[in-house]
């Protein structure tokens, strides 16, 4: 069931803790869009008690004095917090228990709020968040992905701290992200040699 709630408090609404890195430069601009043109479409958000129920692990990530938590445009939620907004427009969804990265994945696979990483970071919690059954390949389908694709983000995640910070900043190409991980597994690889003898 879904319903709207035309305004919450923005201080009941937390954002999803295994949401992807901020980057300044997106928040910077969509600060300057919510000062121009206010807060135009809701934050979908999830009871903090259903949330929990999914994901018990997060308890301490989720203090008692959230009722929400932000599992997409959580992005809006923060840019409104820093302008200092009062109140938020959101929609109150009820989420089956393996879908809520596999949402954010969906609902941001086609815009430019998702880096690679994040994306490998998201399907990876997908995966294997409780309740999930398919097989990678399978699910990589249902988000209109090759199993290839897949395998190419989540090889991302084998990058280092400073090659991922990289790959974030746009000073290391994905191309060359994944050349790395590829050279980094062909180096740990055993040689096999024939027998002298």
């Amino acid at each position: 069931m879904t319903r709207l709630i035309e305004e919450q408090p923005a201080s009941e609404v937390i954002s999803w803790p295994e949401r992807p890195r901020h980057n300044p430069a997106k928040a910077a601009r969509l600060m300057e869009s919510v000062v121009k043109y206010g807060l135009e479409h809701p934050i979908t958000v999830v009871s903090r008690d259903d949330y929990l129920q999914r994901l018990p692990r997060q308890t301490n990530s989720v203090p008692r004095r959230f009722s929400y938590v932000a599992i997409s445009d959580y992005h809006w939620l923060e840019a409104a917090r820093a302008l200092g907004l009062s109140h938020v427009p959101v929609w109150v969804r009820c989420m089956p228990p393996d879908s809520i990265a596999a949402f954010v994945l969906r609902r941001h696979s086609h815009d430019d709020h998702l880096g690679p990483l994040d994306e490998a970071q998201l399907f990876r919690a997908a995966l294997n968040a409780p309740g999930q059954t398919q097989s990678q390949n399978a699910f990589a389908r249902s988000l209109g992905w090759s199993p290839a694709t897949a395998s190419q983000r989540l090889a991302l995640l084998k990058l280092t701290p400073d090659q991922q910070a990289a790959l974030e900043d746009n000073t290391l190409g994905i191309v060359a992200a994944r050349q790395m991980v590829t050279t980094r597994r062909s180096r740990k690889a055993p040689v096999l040699g024939t027998a002298s003898g």
